[in-house]
Order: structure tokens, then C-alpha cells, then sequence
């Protein structure tokens, strides 16, 4: 299939082409072989053990609706229900859904690269063991995610957009910042809970089934990678002086501002042409305001958790109109998204198990039988 790129040239995120940051700081070993952190230990060995490789995962020879590749539903796209969406022939509303595919999966790719840069950074400078062990997990598994967003928008939607500009703004500062924290924020914080957050609900919603199985194995990875962030700067903070932590306040106030309100698909519309009156629709949907509902049910507790929870944080995320989701339970949340993602792919993997008997039966000439698992 060939990919039509609607990246900018003239942005400096163009991440289709070269995106050139300094990178600052310094790398550190770590020769203190016996002091270890349980719980760094056990995401650790998580990591290893949930390792997966798509092409044994995934049926990658699914031939999915060309004009609807996620199967996304019409609620997720952010001009439907507005008269422009209500004016639209159906087969302008087909190009509208491969183009809300192509941008979201667009924005998953260069977020996943922009993270598998980052993590590396904060493999290098932190300074603890078991930290830079996990580290090199979660890079397999931003390795892993690049190169399954790539192949979905390469062979199953044939479009590509550019970064958003709130979201490589963020990535751009994080990566020119010497102290490693500032990466953790922004991707293990930030980015990895807005991706923890879409991921679970496409492990569900999605009617294409590869998409579908594929957002479940990203989900689950993105929640050790939530755990990692959170497990680093819960114990790094109290360390910090006033002013140290003022300068990731006003980082972490910028980012969620970013995603709240700067976080937007107008590349989409002014690639179709349907300009201002899309943009304006799009702004006010109902799927933007269940999106900011979803990722600050996620960001708001885990800033509360690593002590970035002070009277500006609070003050800043009651203008959002997110403050009370301080008051959600995150382990509950957190026990209910490892729940759903253990069903999700235990039915896939017993329709894989079913399909590879399928396939057994096929080349013997018989049928698999009844109520074969």
C-alpha cells in the first residue's frame, strides 16, 4: 500500500523526516551491584516476561475496511454530531474516518519514538540499577509500538500525519533538559497515561479485530510503563528543594494545558479542506470532552502520588476543571485495567489457538471439531 504523507515540512516535528534536538546530560554507571528496590525488581521481571512479538501475535494478513482500517466508532471522531458531520454524504464521512485513523495512529508513532528517545536519556542518567534495568525493557517494548504503528499505517490505513506541535513542544524541552526527571514526566506522566487511557478503551470499542488485539498488548505495556514513572519520582521529589520543584510544576501545568487544550486534530481538517467550520466543530465535540475526561482520570492521581501536587498544580488543574479526579482510586482503576487487559487477550489468544487448528484441519481435509478451545 502506498502511504500519503500529510506531515509539514516546515515544522520542526516533522519526525517523518529528521527531528534535531540537542540531548543534554550526563550518562552514569552504577557499580553498586547489591542495593535493590523490591518493586523495581518485580516491574522488572514483569517486563521481561510479558515481552511479545507481533508478527507471532498479530494476523497481520487481516484485510481490514479500507474505509474504516480501526473500525472506529463515529463517537470517536470529533466533528460527529455537528451539522457539517450531519451534512456529509456517506462517502465523504468514509474519507473522514481513514483520515481520524491515519492522524490518531500518526500521533501514537511519533509519541512512541519521541518515548523510545526519552526512555533511553533516562536509562543513561539515572542513577540507580534497577531502574536502567527496567529501562532497557520498556525501550523493547517503544521499539515494539513504533514498529507496529508504522506497519498498521503502512499497510492497513496508507496515510500518515506529523506530531502534534503541543505534544513534540513538550518532548522537544524534555530532551534539551539535562536532569532526567523531566523526561519521566513527560512521557512516563504525560504522554504514556494518554496513551494508557485511549488504549483501554480501543482494547474495547474498536470493531476491527487487529486493532483491536493490538491495542490490548499496547495497553498492557503502557501500564508497567505508568508504574516505572511513578515508582521513580515518588521517592526523587521529597529530595528537591522549592525552587527545584516549582520548575516541574510549571512543566507539568504547560503539559497537562498542552493536552487539554492544544492536543487537536486541525491538520485533519485542513488537509480535507473543510477549514474553520471542522476546526470550530471539532473544539466544542463530545469525543475531545471524553478524551480530557479519560487521560486526567489517569494524569490527575498519578501527580498526586509523586508529590507534584502542591497549590499551583491544584490551582491550574481546578481552571482545567480536573481537579476532582484526585479523589479517583487509582489502584482500583489500575486492578480493573489489568483485569480487562488479562480477558481481552486471553479471548485473542484462544481465537489465535482456534484459527492455528483451523489451519490444521484445513490441510488434513477435516474439520476442526465441535467446541474445539
Amino acid at each position: 500500500m502506498t502511504t500519503t504523507d500529510y506531515t509539514r515540512p516546515e515544522v520542526l516535528t516533522d519526525l517523518a523526516g529528521e527531528w534535531a534536538v540537542p540531548v543534554n546530560g550526563n550518562a552514569v554507571i552504577q557499580w553498586d551491584y547489591d542495593q535493590r528496590n523490591d518493586k523495581l525488581v518485580r516491574l522488572y521481571k514483569q517486563g521481561k516476561q510479558r515481552q511479545w512479538d507481533m508478527d507471532e501475535r498479530l494476523d497481520w494478513d487481516h484485510e481490514v475496511d479500507p474505509d474504516d482500517p480501526l473500525g472506529l466508532p463515529d463517537e470517536f471522531i470529533s466533528i460527529a454530531g455537528s451539522k457539517l458531520w450531519d451534512r456529509l454524504p456517506e462517502s465523504e464521512r468514509r474519507i473522514v474516518r481513514r483520515h481520524s485513523s491515519g492522524w490518531l495512529y500518526s500521533q501514537f508513532l511519533h509519541s512512541e519514538q519521541a518515548a523510545l528517545i526519552a526512555v533511553g536519556k533516562i536509562l543513561l542518567t539515572v542513577e540507580d540499577l534497577d531502574s536502567k534495568l527496567y529501562a532497557a525493557t520498556q525501550m523493547m517494548d517503544e521499539a515494539r509500538h513504533v514498529e507496529g504503528f508504522n506497519r498498521f499505517l503502512h499497510t492497513k490505513i496508507g496515510l500518515r500525519y506529523g506530531l502534534s506541535p503541543s505534544i513534540s513542544a513538550m518532548f522537544e524541552q524534555a530532551m534539551r533538559e539535562p536532569r532526567w526527571d523531566f523526561g519521566v514526566l513527560a512521557a512516563h506522566i504525560l504522554v504514556e497515561n494518554m496513551g494508557l487511557a485511549t488504549f483501554g478503551v480501543h482494547r474495547e470499542r474498536l470493531k476491527d479485530p487487529l486493532a483491536r488485539a493490538f491495542s490490548a498488548y499496547v495497553a498492557r505495556d503502557e501500564a508497567r510503563h505508568v508504574a516505572f514513572g511513578r515508582l521513580l519520582l515518588r521517592s526523587y521529589y521529597p529530595q528537591l528543594s522549592e525552587a527545584e520543584l516549582r520548575e516541574r510544576e510549571d512543566f507539568v501545568v504547560e503539559g497537562c494545558w498542552a493536552l487539554r487544550d492544544r492536543y487537536v486534530d486541525d491538520e485533519i481538517w485542513n488537509a480535507l479542506g473543510y477549514g474553520e467550520e471542522a476546526i470550530k466543530a471539532s473544539r466544542r465535540s463530545p469525543a475531545k470532552r471524553e478524551f480530557r475526561r479519560l487521560v486526567f482520570m489517569r494524569i490527575v492521581p498519578g501527580l498526586k502520588e509523586i508529590g507534584m501536587f502542591g497549590p499551583r498544580v491544584q490551582e491550574a488543574l481546578a481552571k482545567m476543571g480536573v481537579l476532582g479526579f484526585q479523589e479517583v482510586d487509582e489502584e482500583a482503576l489500575r486492578a480493573l485495567d489489568d483485569k480487562a487487559a488479562v480477558d481481552a487477550l486471553t479471548r485473542h489468544e484462544m481465537e489465535l489457538r482456534r484459527r492455528d487448528i483451523q489451519q490444521v484441519m484445513d490441510l488434513g481435509g477435516t474439520a476442526a471439531p465441535s467446541g474445539t478451545q
